[in-house]
């Protein structure tokens, strides 16, 4: 997990509102990713081709069954920790070698939406954000989502658990990814969308 807190969001400014629902939209660090993927699988592979190496030969060591074992042992170890960091990073809740990206609040009567740094993308009570049943090609197939429309661009939601799609409604091709949210604030949202 990553040990530093993410950036606490500046207060609403609804007049002392509490939230119904809140959560923290995260991205991937691509480049932390990156760093862990080789910091943990160049190491290991020279260790596991030198150990091989010395034992095949010993007590003279060969630089062409170490390179050859090298390339095969870097091959194999990088695809295990590559899984392993995907299957660390995409966990639920997890913030794992991830930036926050965006903050999502539900009051009882709207919704905030906020950058990483707390500067407001859009309120819906004032007009400035829009919450938006639609439904997202995920796959084979659709799954319903909410849009959430703002100023900077589109947002898109769906929960853990995917929903089928909505009836009536056309898929939207999206450009981004969709990030996955808690039940509890997908609800939120969904009671708030048109």
């Amino acid at each position: 997990m990553d040990s530093r807190p993410a950036r606490i969001p500046k207060s609403s400014g609804r007049g002392g509102a509490r939230a119904v629902a809140a959560g923290t939209l995260w991205k991937t660090h691509t480049s932390r990713f990156s760093l862990a993927l080789v910091a943990i699988t160049l190491p290991t592979s020279a260790v596991i081709s030198g150990v091989f190496g010395a034992w095949l030969f010993w007590p003279a060591f060969s630089v062409t069954t170490f390179v050859i074992s090298m390339v095969i042992t870097g091959f194999i170890v990088g695809l295990i920790t590559l899984l392993s960091l995907i299957v660390q990073v995409d966990a639920p809740g997890s913030t794992f070698l991830k930036l926050p990206f965006q903050h999502i609040e539900c009051f009882e009567h709207g919704a905030t939406l906020r950058d990483a740094s707390g500067e407001l993308l859009g309120d819906q009570s004032s007009g400035t954000l829009r919450v938006v049943r639609t439904n997202l090609n995920h796959g084979r197939g659709l799954v319903g989502a909410v849009a959430l429309e703002h100023a900077g661009g589109t947002t898109w939601v769906v929960p853990y658990q995917l929903l089928g799609a909505w009836s009536g409604m056309r898929a939207l091709a999206h450009t981004a990814q969709a990030h996955r949210i808690e039940d509890p604030l997908f609800d939120a949202l969904l009671k708030l969308a048109e």
